[in-house]
């Protein structure tokens, strides 16, 4: 599995999340049937625990889970994103829900963070990482901008271990979702690609492998609706 993908990776993606930030949370919702919401709050009750401090939420998108840390107690966050358009309406959202005390919206790639090391207590990332055009570079700046002992929370999509649904997703991702997705947005290549990089994400025991390669202790995987979604959990 590739997770070094090059410049050309980089520039399309950025034009593709760019043209669909319109329609982006409105087909986030619909085409997870509202379980994205119940995934980012599987993730925020691992953060409520921890009682508050600063965290980086890397492609950070329109800042769904930005917001959604900012209000937890005791919690300030700044998110970073290369998708202009995506962060501009983040900030709507930040505006609308008056939390630009507590949420901070960057342009950034997760390859090259714009911070000093140990500045942060939380790192996160939700549904974003296998977009990362060179996961260990990012990996390695998601532990450099960690505090000894700060933590890192991953949301990424993976594949149901059952073999039957395992099939009905693969449909799903592979017919339907490209072609509602396409339909609604106007740019169904941005739903195709979503499938390919979920295939080609190296999830579960192997991401587990690239955590530790990065210098994380204590990875974990928690898998979430049969499978659907994973939560990765590690320490610097």
């Amino acid at each position: 599995m590739e997770q070094n993908k090059g410049p050309a990776h980089r520039v399309r993606n950025r034009a593709m999340f760019n043209a669909i930030a319109r329609r982006y949370d409105l087909l986030n919702h619909v085409l997870s049937i509202g379980i994205d919401r119940y995934w980012r709050c599987r993730a925020m009750a691992v953060v409520k625990a921890m009682g508050g401090g600063t965290a980086l939420d890397l492609a950070t998108g329109t800042a769904d889970l930005a917001l959604g840390l900012a209000r937890l107690p005791g919690w300030r966050v700044i998110g970073v994103d290369p998708a202009r358009a995506m962060l501009d309406l983040g900030r709507t959202k930040v505006a609308a829900a008056q939390l630009q005390a507590a949420v901070e919206l960057l342009v950034a790639e997760a390859e090259g963070l714009p911070f000093a090391s140990a500045s942060f207590d939380l790192v996160t990332a939700a549904f974003g990482v296998r977009n990362f055009t060179d996961l260990p570079r990012a990996l390695g700046e998601a532990r450099r901008v960690l505090r000894p002992t700060g933590r890192l929370l991953v949301l990424e999509f993976s594949e149901p271990a059952a073999p039957v649904f395992r099939s009905i997703y693969r449909w799903y991702f592979g017919a339907v979702l490209p072609r509602v997705g396409g339909w609604v947005s106007g740019q169904r290549e941005a739903y195709a690609y979503l499938p390919r990089s979920v295939a080609g994400f190296p999830s579960g025991a192997a991401f587990l492998g690239c955590l530790r390669s990065a210098g994380f202790v204590d990875a974990t995987a928690t898998r979430l609706t049969l499978g659907v979604c994973t939560l990765y959990s590690a320490r610097r």
